[in-house]
């Protein structure tokens, strides 16, 4: 294990081996002098896999080689732990992680909302941050990955001010070339990205289109703005100031800068696995019904979604 540096952290563990696990792991991996990292895979074969060869990450800036520990739980108390599955998986990788996490800050780093509150409640005498992340990657194999765009990572709690542990996780994202923010709440973020992730991933996984299609085309953009704007009227009704002015607008400028990009639920959806549906619209329908704000177009995309991952699940391969 490195020398300990004081203020900064001495082992990271990764848990999950899925495209942004990947790419936080060899990140972090590479920073001189930095952590150790281990990725934290529960299926114990595939961890033997990958840990005998190098993890391969390709992007626009170069290649990189990093030799990774891959174990079912750290061999070594981990000072960090960053949750990097889907968030139908967190909970479940949380409550997994709870017989070796020790005094270890939990970093979530999901798409949607209401991760971080189940994680808290799987492991209530853990320090659980809030993470937004803008990173985008795609696995190209078991164990390599495809870094597309390092975008900004937000960190910090819902409803509260960040504390030294965020800010030490900024500066290991930042030392790591992934560019890192602490904001003073959370709360504004999470939903700023939540409202234009329900608007693109859900219309362009059911019509199976790049997101880039759901800007251009009409019909597919009308059902995407009407997603974004009940969006906006339930997070006002619910007190949440947003980042911008007009969801509707962040959605469709977002569609049209990753216009060549696969969404995961379209992914999901394809390679028949569960999606994050119920994090994203349904979370907004939620909290829709709770304030008493009409939303029938993310009613109508979630049923959609749920139906037909629910027809790939039982269809035979």
């Amino acid at each position: 294990m490195p020398e300990e540096r004081p203020g900064h952290f001495t082992h990271v563990a990764v848990i999950g081996p899925g495209a942004i696990g990947l790419v936080l792991a060899v990140r972090i991996a590479r920073v001189a002098g930095g952590p150790s990292v281990t990725l934290i895979d529960h299926d114990a074969e595939r961890a033997r896999r990958l840990s005998a060869e190098p993890i391969r990450l390709s992007s626009p800036s170069g290649d990189l080689e990093v030799r990774i520990p891959v174990r079912p739980a750290p061999a070594a108390p981990a000072d960090l732990v960053i949750l990097a599955t889907k968030a139908h998986q967190a909970r479940g990788a949380a409550s997994s992680a709870a017989g070796w996490i020790g005094d270890a800050p939990l970093l979530t780093v999901q798409n949607g909302m209401g991760v971080a509150a189940e994680v808290a409640q799987a492991l209530p005498h853990t320090t659980v941050i809030t993470g937004v992340t803008y990173q985008a990657a795609n696995l190209t194999g078991e164990g390599e990955v495809r870094h597309v765009a390092s975008g900004e990572t937000y960190l910090g709690y819902e409803g509260r001010g960040p504390d030294a542990t965020v800010r030490k996780a900024v500066d290991l994202l930042n030392e790591a070339g992934l560019p890192a923010t602490a904001e003073a709440d959370m709360t504004p973020v999470v939903w700023g990205k939540l409202l234009v992730n329900a608007a693109i991933n859900p219309v362009a996984a059911l019509a199976a289109v790049r997101n880039g299609e759901v800007a251009a085309r009409p019909t597919l953009w009308a059902m995407a703005e009407a997603v974004a704007e009940e969006g906006q009227a339930v997070a006002n009704a619910a007190g949440v100031a947003l980042p911008y002015e007009s969801a509707a607008k962040a959605a469709i400028d977002t569609a049209r800068e990753t216009a060549e990009n696969r969404c995961s639920m379209l992914q999901d959806l394809e390679a028949r696995r569960p999606t994050e549906i119920d994090y994203l619209n349904g979370a907004i329908v939620r909290v829709a019904d709770q304030c008493g704000v009409p939303v029938p177009a993310n009613r109508a995309v979630t049923a959609l979604v749920r139906q037909v991952s629910a027809v790939h699940q039982v269809s035979p391969s």
